[in-house]
């Protein structure tokens, strides 16, 4: 998948508004792909803080896995799923948390995250999407990719069925949702393709505003999900 025209198409994201501007006068912005170039070019690494990118503080789960504890927290090692910490693995998760940050300011939501499709997750027999890099609140690290789990996560649906998901008003959306904070009031999550338009992973953005998901906006996110698509 190679253009914005035939990811929308291919994901249905255009299904997910009442109105929805034609496709072909959709363009790109090529400044933003440069932006984006830059860092996955760059080797800079600053040493002493390099251990975040591995730990995170996450939600308890409650009973059965399934929903997360609001007021308890853990800590997650993403070591327990990617191996051993590696100068490779440092520079790869220091770019995707540039990548974060720089989208993050670009488009001002409020929770941003970028998750990978790993196999056998943590022995199961099913896939699950491990978050790699994020900006804002404690968030749960995997989502399962099972069909149980897509009447429950919008993460797991749009990971298991390759489809686009906007919700402009999570008060009156009436679909799957995995709810971690009151706060959120709107949310946009896309998969990420391989060359071979397999699910590889997703994007996952969240604002405490209703409709806050602008065409601009939703753009700017499928060209780091097409840029991601070489190098998640």
């Amino acid at each position: 998948m190679t253009n914005i025209q035939e990811y929308i198409k291919t994901t249905e994201l255009d299904k997910n508004y009442t109105q929805f501007p034609s496709i072909d006068q959709i363009k790109e912005n090529n400044q933003v792909n440069d932006q984006f170039n830059e860092i996955f070019k760059s080797t800079d690494l600053v040493k002493d803080d390099l251990q975040k990118y591995y730990e995170f503080t996450v939600p308890k789960l409650g009973q059965g896995g399934t929903c997360s504890l609001r007021t308890e927290f853990e800590q997650f090692n993403l070591c327990s799923i990617i191996g051993e910490k590696t100068n490779e693995k440092d520079l790869y998760l220091s770019r995707l948390n540039k990548l974060i940050d720089l989208v993050q300011k670009r488009t001002n939501v409020d929770w941003l995250g970028f998750y990978k499709v790993f196999e056998n997750v943590n022995g199961s027999d099913h896939s699950g999407l491990v978050k790699l890099a994020y900006y804002g609140e404690y968030s749960r690290p995997i989502f399962p990719l099972t069909l149980e789990w897509t009447t429950m996560s919008g993460n797991s649906w749009v990971g298991y069925y390759g489809k686009s998901k906007v919700i402009e008003s999570v008060s009156k959306y009436e679909g799957p949702y995995y709810n971690c904070s009151d706060k959120v009031k709107s949310e946009l999550c896309i998969p990420i393709f391989n060359q071979q338009q397999k699910v590889i992973g997703i994007i996952d953005a969240e604002s405490w505003k209703d409709d806050f998901f602008t065409l601009d906006k939703v753009i700017e996110i499928i060209q780091v999900s097409l840029f991601l698509s070489k190098h998640l």
